[in-house]
């Protein structure tokens, strides 16, 4: 049984090959938009064309049978296979894994899961069932969403400044730590995040305090 645990990469200027048109490809090619994204594929979606018209993705039309994937997935960071046909899907992760390449599979086991994701600014949150259940992730991530307010963004945005404005003057890091936490539970300060410079000057209290 695979013991997965979550891991946040950098995917800027990573090679992701997606092999798969139809709308589970084109997720996934959202998904790993910060990517170099190739999707190869017979057919496209609509979505996936006008992307790859607007330089997004680069889509290469063709049909792949196991023998071709090799030399397809030569130089990828990661290859995801979302064909549809299972089969096919199994032998793409096979040869992505025999590679050294990291491989999710669509419709199988593979050593790499995508998440359910939810986004504010650079707060993620990703929640994943192991690839049990799609559908559970996708009902927690909905759940779970509106619980996150736009908020939490600008939370770490100040907090980002505050700490690194303590590093030169706290050397301190567990007072450091005391002081960040105090804001975080400050509902004033949370209440003025609207206001940038009023949000800032609510935290510094704590520190001078």
């Amino acid at each position: 049984m695979a013991s997965y645990l979550p891991l946040f990469l950098d995917f800027s200027c990573r090679k992701v090959i997606i092999f798969g048109g139809g709308a589970v490809g084109e997720r996934k090619a959202r998904y790993f938009l910060p990517a170099e994204v190739f999707v190869i594929s017979p057919s496209f979606t609509e979505c996936l064309e006008a992307m790859g018209a607007d330089g997004l993705v680069k889509l290469e039309r063709r049909a792949v049978v196991p023998g071709d994937v090799p030399g397809l997935v030569e130089g990828a960071f990661l290859v995801v296979a979302a064909t549809g046909d299972a089969e096919l899907n199994e032998s793409i992760a096979q040869a992505a894994e025999a590679a050294g390449i990291l491989a999710n599979n669509a419709t199988g086991e593979s050593p790499v899961v995508v998440p359910s994701l939810i986004k504010k600014g650079d707060v993620m949150v990703a929640i994943s069932t192991g690839g049990r259940s799609p559908a559970l992730s996708k009902y927690l991530r909905l759940k779970l969403e509106p619980a996150l307010g736009e908020d939490v963004e600008k939370m770490a945005a100040l907090q980002d400044r505050v700490r690194e404005r303590l590093k030169s003057q706290l050397p301190d890091q567990k007072a450091r730590e005391k002081i960040l936490w105090a804001i975080l539970d400050d509902p004033a300060v949370w209440d003025a995040l609207k206001e940038d410079d009023r949000a800032l000057e609510l935290a510094l209290r704590h520190a001078r305090s």
